[in-house]
């Protein structure tokens, strides 16, 4: 025999007709339909908590026994679909709880109460419609009002990762999510794309960049590797979680850090406080160096890692910027360690007003507060237009410096020589690191 199948009651609809009909003719109710069809075989489906896609927590299925093929054993054989299930022959129901996953759908359900006395549910023998059949017995009577089975939907809280901050021990960010879809998420890296951390789920912290995470507070069990995987394990045989939080803890790095391996990423970058981890030489031929460097404050740091900087063109047109030079200050807490800089040229353009300035190739002025340890600049040159404007002494030019300590950096292969469309008549005089420049 052929098995009709057919999903008949909305448990909302039930108690309107049942309401709306008790008064004027009871055989016109939904389950005296159903018996009359033979549509007399029921599986409840409770969303124990939860809504349907209709906004009830009940639906029923209803199966006539006699279109129901038999097994050997003379069992009529009921093969159940899950209430989502889209070969339905009506829409598919979907249940949701807000705040928790579904386990699965359970024939048992068991009532417990914890130490405070609240209630809460555990659950046995799990449906499996994959490979489970409905066995009823053909020769007994059944009602459609009475379920042959109910299934119970088992709901478990959405898995959580909760993220602290180690120096205040403070919770700033937490993650749920359905394990179902996966527990492996990706740590912070980063990127050789953009020089960037890519920090995915984890949290971002103002001021500060995420340096390591750890699965304790006493920062003794650091996560490693490129993966966060939650702990948390679902027991599908009862229908509950363990371990379904799961703690990060983390320390940060303080300032805007970067990791730096092309020179575009460098100049898309630019963050007079950020801190650069450089990967590889950068060659800026072609390429406009950065403004906020060349005139700005400096306080970040640049960590070169023996690699170099080459190519490198500066020009000083603008009259308002008093600090000019691969920085236009390195103020206090700057750090410029193990770096090159190679075939630098810093060009005092034609029309500059020289005047309350500091001009230095490597910086306007250095602070006696900023680091600067295993620099070299090689082959730097500092080209003067005759066309510049020098009415007064107010300035200070240097091969290296403007102002600050010229020391910190050997600047033997730093080079002043005139420039423009009349350089005969610029006079410069050297004096150690400092510069002098008339101009007739």
């Amino acid at each position: 025999m052929k098995m009709k199948y057919k999903v008949l009651f909305i448990l909302c609809f039930i108690l309107i007709f049942l309401g709306i009909f008790v008064g004027c003719n009871s055989s016109d109710s939904p389950y005296d339909v159903n018996n009359e069809k033979g549509y007399t075989v029921s599986v409840k489906y409770d969303a124990n908590g939860g809504f349907f896609t209709t906004n009830t927590s009940v639906i029923v299925d209803s199966y006539n026994i006699d279109e129901i093929k038999m097994n050997n054993n003379g069992m009529a054989e009921i093969a159940l679909l899950p209430p989502d299930d889209p070969a339905r022959e009506t829409d598919a129901f979907t249940a949701t709880n807000n705040g928790y996953f579904l386990a699965g759908w359970y024939q048992d359900r068991i009532e417990n109460k914890d130490a405070d006395g609240n209630t809460y549910y555990t659950y046995s023998n799990k449906w499996d419609f994959d490979n489970q059949l409905l066995e009823v017995d053909p020769d007994k009577e059944y009602s459609a009002d009475k379920p042959f089975i109910t299934l119970y939907a088992a709901w478990i809280p959405l898995f959580k990762i909760e993220f602290y901050d180690i120096s205040t021990n403070e919770l700033i960010k937490d993650v749920t999510f359905n394990p179902n879809e996966g527990q492996t998420f990706t740590l912070p890296y980063w990127s050789a794309e953009t020089g960037k951390l890519e920090t995915e789920i984890f949290p971002s912290k103002a001021g500060y960049t995420f340096d390591r995470a750890y699965m304790d507070a006493d920062c003794k069990n650091e996560l490693s590797g490129t993966e966060l995987v939650h702990p948390g394990i679902v027991d599908y045989k009862s229908g509950t979680a363990v371990d379904s939080v799961f703690k990060v803890y983390l320390s940060w790095l303080e300032g805007d850090w970067y990791h730096i391996y092309t020179a575009d990423q460098f100049i898309d970058n630019v963050n007079v406080t950020g801190h650069y981890v450089i990967h590889d030489d950068l060659d800026f031929t072609g390429k406009i160096w950065p403004t906020a460097m060349l005139h700005g404050n400096f306080t970040g740091a640049i960590y070169g890692n023996g690699h170099a900087f080459s190519n490198i063109s500066l020009i000083q047109t603008n009259n308002a910027k008093a600090n000019s030079g691969l920085f236009g200050q390195l103020s206090d807490g700057a750090v410029v360690e193990n770096l090159s800089f190679k075939n630098v040229e810093f060009t005092i353009k034609g029309g500059t007003r020289v005047v309350g300035s500091n001009f230095g190739l490597f910086a306007g002025s250095i602070s006696s507060n900023a680091e600067v340890s295993d620099v070299v600049i090689e082959d730097g040159k500092i080209i003067i237009d005759s066309q510049c404007y020098f009415g007064v002494d107010d300035y200070s030019i240097g091969l290296l410096c403007g102002m600050g300590d010229s020391s910190v950096i050997d600047f033997s292969d730093i080079h002043c020589v005139a420039g423009g469309e009349n350089p005969d008549k610029v006079q410069i005089d050297i004096s150690g690191n400092q510069v002098s420049v008339v101009i007739s």
